[in-house]
């Protein structure tokens, strides 16, 4: 998984950064906004039938609506489970900066002006 090493995600140029998180925060709001748009007009895009309508092209409607209502609700449960993946990630994402930040401050620590070969002649 590219998340397991905090060292090797710089070298690979997928090193997580605060501005990616941000991003991914964005899209998380505008992904709530869509949803919460759907949740909010879904009953009106595809009202419930109401069976009052009796004949064969009737029938054919309230099969087409049915069809395009459990369309509409996949779409819908779509986003929730987009929202749920995109929360996780970006919760694996902070997790993926905190321990690229603790790597560097380890690195930083280990490597003291009086320990580096450098500075010895």
């Amino acid at each position: 998984m590219l998340d397991s090493d905090p060292y090797a995600l710089p070298l690979k140029g997928t090193a997580v950064s605060r501005e990616r998180i941000d991003d991914a925060g964005a899209y998380l709001l505008m992904l709530r906004s869509l949803l919460a748009e759907v949740n909010e007009s879904v009953h009106r895009l595809v009202p419930p039938s109401t069976g009052a309508w009796r004949s064969s092209a009737a029938e054919g409607y309230v099969r087409g609506l049915d069809d395009l209502r459990a369309r509409v609700l996949a779409a819908r449960d779509g986003l929730v489970d987009a929202e749920s993946a995109l929360v996780d990630r970006i919760r694996r994402m902070e997790h993926q900066l905190d321990l690229q930040r603790a790597a560097l401050g380890a690195q930083h620590v280990q490597i003291t002006r009086s320990d580096a070969s450098w500075t010895t002649r």
